[in-house]
């Protein structure tokens, strides 16, 4: 069954009906803000997003929180000094301002970091165009330029190189397996923990919009069961809303920013 189609109009009618206050915005980032690039450093930040982002960050009433796959330290090169949350890898690190913290299960996976990243090496041999990316606290296995064919292959053979290590899980996202500790931090950790920081210094009643494209951010779609969930992109989800990709997303935020000080008016 399809969902319906999020618009800036679904948007307001929310806001009237919840006498909302205050917005949350908890986003991912390839696939949702930004379109896929063949390999992750090759992606495409658009001057205006990063005005977007700026004008509805600055926002009294609203704060974004950015939760990605990616590092830390990479999200911050794309969208510094924007003052926006940052969370990576899936929750297991966050910046916030001045703070900076990790995720408590961090330590158990760098324990077997070194195993995992010996483990995968021989498969870049394996299979032309494999990416594997290191973020410290998650390996990415990347097959976007591995021929069609051989996806079951990669598949089969990440799952044979992480026999016998323990503390980990290998979670399916876009042509790409993450291998990340377990149990957790997901993204729904990522978005309780920063709902909490955040709703008690904002104007009540504060409305979640959670904005993601994958699987990994299935978790993030039910951390809160009051938040407005969007999915990006075709694909079973459980979000309640879709949008057809991107820059839909961005065509969403850019009316918003471009609309603040009537956002709440109803």
């Amino acid at each position: 069954m399809s969902k319906p189609l999020f618009s800036e109009f679904t948007l307001h009618r929310l806001v009237c009906d919840r006498h909302i206050q205050s917005c949350v915005w908890f986003m991912d980032i390839d696939g949702t803000l930004l379109d896929l690039a063949p390999s992750p450093d090759r992606v495409h930040v658009p001057e205006s997003l990063l005005w977007a982002l700026g004008q509805i960050a600055q926002s009294p009433q609203h704060r974004i929180a950015l939760i990605s796959g990616r590092a830390l330290s990479d999200i911050q090169q794309r969208f510094a000094p924007l003052p926006l949350i940052f969370s990576g890898n899936h929750g297991a690190e966050y910046q916030a301002g001045p703070e900076h913290w990790t995720h408590e299960n961090v330590q158990a996976f760098g324990r077997h970091h070194d195993a995992i990243a010996k483990a995968l090496a021989p498969l870049r041999q394996e299979f032309s165009g494999l990416l594997i990316e290191d973020k410290t606290y998650s390996f990415s296995v990347h097959y976007r330029q591995v021929a069609a064919a051989e996806g079951p292959a990669v598949a089969r053979r990440v799952r044979d190189a992480m026999t016998g290590i323990e503390a980990i899980e290998i979670v399916p996202a876009k042509l790409c397996w993450e291998i990340r500790p377990k149990p957790g931090p997901t993204k729904a950790d990522a978005v309780h923990v920063l709902w909490q920081r955040v709703q008690a210094i904002l104007p009540s009643p504060t409305l979640a919009v959670v904005i993601g494209d994958d699987r990994t951010d299935e978790d993030a779609f039910a951390a809160l069961p009051s938040a407005v969930t969007i999915h990006v992109g075709d694909g079973p989800t459980t979000a309640q809303w879709t949008l057809p990709s991107p820059a839909a997303v961005r065509a969403l935020l850019q009316h918003t920013a471009q609309h603040l000080t009537t956002f709440f008016s109803c």
